[in-house]
């Protein structure tokens, strides 16, 4: 399976604009409709189920280096991440207009950067300084607990992943921890690695190929129901359990029916580029609907509904664009950059060439 999934390049593209939307429209509308944040949510979830496939494909069936694997993952993921975190210190220090919620001390940067979840007063909730980086800590999670089981084949793997992240999801549903680490780590959040992981499973195991005409509708059809579902429960607050069944099945479903179709699905630049781009998208987008969203309402009314949407419209494909540029100019020549300084002397193992950052 060393080839590139340009279905699920797709969906990364796709994840990142929802949550690329959902700060563009929250930004002038969050008192008029919270609904907007759940666009976002989706795709956290989508990027996680993404996330849960890339990983059982890339390792494949046996046994991995769990260094290898570890190492490949920091490449992938830290640099970036530091940099955007670095960035948001330094500008709430210098400039803290850009940003509604960004204040912090010494001790919440270091835990920010070593992906450690803690209580920030300011967001009032479990989020790093930079607050996107949420996502990241669940990723990074997932990471270590995957490459804990690399001495396990593909099949066992998943299974055992599953088990220990129902367990634990289990155990913040019966006891309701209030510190930060086990409240973060009992979330029912990385059940969303677990779904994707058994479409990564399955795929490789060519079950996917073989699913029936009447199997794609009905799992069509089944996630339809389930998006509108996740939109329409529990409306009145961003993050609810049910919703997140709903959305869960929806991107798994997504998931599994684009790589289905695969191998007729026509090659489209553009999405291709987006996917590609996705990881710079999420880490820069906040800046850019910050930055053109405050320009825009000094010349603009923020109670004109319809300049709220314009500017919300303006600022999606420019945060696209913003996300692109950095992936071409800061993205690759830094990955370029850190890979040669941590060179692997072992040769790596095959596995597709798509980027698995999410």
């Amino acid at each position: 399976m060393g080839h590139k999934f340009f279905s699920i390049q797709y969906l990364r593209g796709l994840a990142a604009i929802l949550v690329l939307a959902s700060h563009a429209l929250l930004y002038p509308l969050v008192e008029h409709n919270l609904g907007f944040s759940r666009l976002g949510w989706l795709g956290v979830i989508l990027f996680f189920v993404i996330s849960g496939f890339i990983m059982v494909v890339v390792t494949g069936e046996g046994r991995f280096s769990a260094a290898e694997f570890l190492r490949r993952r920091f490449i992938r993921v830290v640099p970036m991440y530091w940099i955007a975190t670095l960035l948001a210190a330094a500008l709430a220090l210098y400039a803290p207009q850009i940003f509604k919620t960004t204040v912090y001390d010494g001790t919440q940067l270091v835990l920010s950067l070593l992906f450690i979840p803690f209580y920030n007063p300011v967001s009032g909730g479990i989020h790093p300084l930079y607050k996107l980086g949420w996502t990241l800590n669940y990723e990074m999670f997932f990471y270590v607990s995957f490459a804990l089981l690399a001495f396990l084949g593909a099949g066992a793997r998943v299974v055992c992943l599953t088990i220990a992240f129902s367990a634990l999801a289990l155990m913040g549903l019966i006891f309701e921890p209030q510190s930060a680490i086990p409240q973060f780590y009992t979330s029912y959040m990385p059940l969303a690695f677990c779904a994707g992981a058994w479409v990564g499973l399955a795929t490789m195991r060519g079950k996917i190929g073989q699913l029936s005409r009447n199997a794609i509708y009905a799992a069509a059809i089944v996630g339809l129901i389930a998006m509108i579902e996740g939109f329409a429960w529990g409306a009145e607050i961003v993050e609810d359990g049910y919703a997140f069944i709903g959305f869960l099945i929806f991107a798994t479903a997504l998931v599994l029916l684009l790589v289905r179709l695969e191998p007729v699905m026509p090659r489209i630049g553009l999405f291709e580029r987006i996917g590609d781009a996705s990881y710079s998208i999420y880490l820069v987008h906040i800046y850019e609907v910050a930055i053109l969203s405050g320009i825009a309402f000094k010349l603009l009314d923020p109670a004109d509904m319809f300049a709220d949407y314009l500017v919300a419209a303006v600022s999606i494909i420019g945060g696209t664009t913003a996300g692109w540029m950095l992936y071409q100019w800061g993205e690759l020549p830094l990955l370029r950059f850190v890979s040669k300084r941590f060179a692997s002397r072992n040769k790596p193992p095959a596995g597709p060439v798509t980027p698995a950052a999410a």
